[in-house]
């Protein structure tokens, strides 16, 4: 499944009713790497997890394919999630009491049963590639870099058509940070998935084939990576 982005005159709001990001117009194909970034504060996480339906006090339109999602239900919102979205979250959030692969295949536990062992072979592959070995360790032990390893395949676990990042290379040393750059953009570009990452890496943001910044809670003119 392939899943172009609208966005149209989206708002969101603070719960004190400060308006947090503005947003026209945005539009985003298939196949695209797409980045966000601008300084500390100016919105990039906030259009990150208003994308997915995670950002409150939301107005406007965010259609994924024919999926206005801010016109679904929670329980409706969260089901598209499950079916579509992977998220890398900074802040790793994983189970401490779990291992690795307890962890990556999270995803399996809540889906349906034809794709409980698709998801896990997926994760096997996606752990190994990444340089966990140990697979049956639990991630209280782990490293900064390892559990955003771990939180990276639990992202890609069901095979998502939208990938979500909010500084995926933040946690990594350099050369895994390249090698996670190259994966995700040639996964977006070779399987016509979109992949938005907001960082502050300039070597993630110039393999982007779109670069856009907010400041202010606004879009500015994009910068090209030709």
């Amino acid at each position: 499944m392939t899943l172009p982005l609208t966005l149209r005159n989206l708002t969101v709001r603070a719960s004190n009713g400060r308006v947090l990001l503005n947003v026209d117009d945005l539009e985003i194909r298939p196949g695209e790497a797409v980045g966000i970034r601008g300084p500390s504060g100016a919105g990039k996480s906030t259009l990150l997890y208003a994308l997915c339906g995670l950002q409150p006090n939301s107005t406007g339109e965010i259609r994924w394919g024919e999926t206005d999602i801010l016109s679904l239900g929670e329980g409706q919102r969260a089901k598209f999630r499950r079916e579509n979205v992977g998220i890398i979250f900074q802040d790793f959030l994983l189970f401490e009491e779990l291992t690795a692969l307890g962890n990556a295949a999270l995803a399996a536990a809540f889906g349906e049963k034809k794709r409980r062992r698709p998801i896990r072979a997926n994760v096997e592959r996606m752990l190994g590639h990444l340089g966990i070995e140990d697979m049956t360790r639990s991630v209280d032990s782990f490293s900064g870099g390892e559990r955003q390893r771990v939180a990276i395949a639990r992202a890609l676990a069901g095979d998502p058509a939208i990938i979500l990042a909010d500084e995926p290379t933040a946690s990594l040393d350099r050369e895994a940070a390249d090698r996670l750059i190259s994966d995700l953009t040639d996964l977006a570009r070779e399987e016509n998935k979109t992949f938005i990452a907001v960082s502050h890496d300039l070597k993630l943001l110039d393999r982007m084939d779109r670069v856009i910044e907010i400041i202010d809670g606004r879009l500015a003119p994009e910068a090209g990576n030709d």
